[in-house]
């Protein structure tokens, strides 16, 4: 079910970028000797059990809404893996970062901050906003601060990624004619730029979701089942 809504609904991937920095603007990201129980082990750190609650309800609720409270046992199951898959995903590339030598500088840390909306009054950064916003959630500038260095650290790593992923002329040429198969020369270069924006995106999402498959393979991953029954 969820695989079709994702081919259907792509705008979706868009709602999950916001539910993602919603969830690390109002949680951060859990140390690993926070307690709670243990949901999975990624290598040398811990996802704990209040840590994967947060994210379930956050996508749960996102769901929800979408389905307009049609919800069922099963597709509250499949929400449970993909939260837990999507956890992993940040832990490992996370990891991965940090293996290559990626940093985020203090100025860098600084205009990210600045630019969220929450923090903001009449379209400028206000400190006391700021404060008073993470004060209510019982969060530390340090804390927030600390999980958004890491949040962006990964964007880094993807941009990497994203940015190795090239596409030359015949070989889009080749896809859209297989896409398009009774298409004429003159709509390919027509609709050229908009399919390769597309054919791009496509491509470069793949190439993450390898990137991350590959990190899998080399971690050693332990997941207490228990929580997805």
């Amino acid at each position: 079910m969820l695989e079709s809504m994702r081919k259907h609904m792509k705008w979706l991937m868009w709602l999950t970028v916001a539910l993602i920095t919603v969830t690390f603007l109002f949680f951060g990201i859990y140390p690993s000797n926070v307690g709670g129980g243990t949901v999975a082990r990624v290598g040398d750190d811990v996802i704990t059990k209040d840590e994967f609650n947060q994210a379930y309800q956050n996508i749960y609720e996102m769901y929800r809404r979408l389905l307009k409270g049609q919800m069922n046992e099963s597709l509250s199951k499949e929400l449970k893996s993909q939260a837990l898959r999507d956890l992993i995903s940040n832990r490992l590339l996370s990891q991965e970062a940090h293996r290559i030598g990626l940093r985020v500088s203090d100025q860098e840390l600084q205009d990210a901050i600045v630019r969220y909306p929450a923090f903001s009054v009449d379209g400028k950064f206000d400190k006391r906003r700021y404060e008073r916003a993470l004060s209510s959630v019982n969060m530390s500038p340090a804390v927030f601060e600390a999980s958004e260095r890491e949040n962006l650290m990964r964007q880094k790593l993807i941009q990497l990624i994203r940015d190795g992923v090239v596409v030359n002329d015949s070989e889009l040429e080749a896809a859209y004619k297989k896409r398009n198969p009774k298409a004429t020369s003159s709509a390919f270069a027509r609709e050229k730029e908009n399919f390769r924006q597309m054919y791009l995106a496509g491509k470069q999402n793949e190439a993450v979701s390898a990137y991350i498959r590959g990190i899998y393979d080399r971690t050693a991953i332990k997941i207490n089942d228990k929580v997805l029954s």
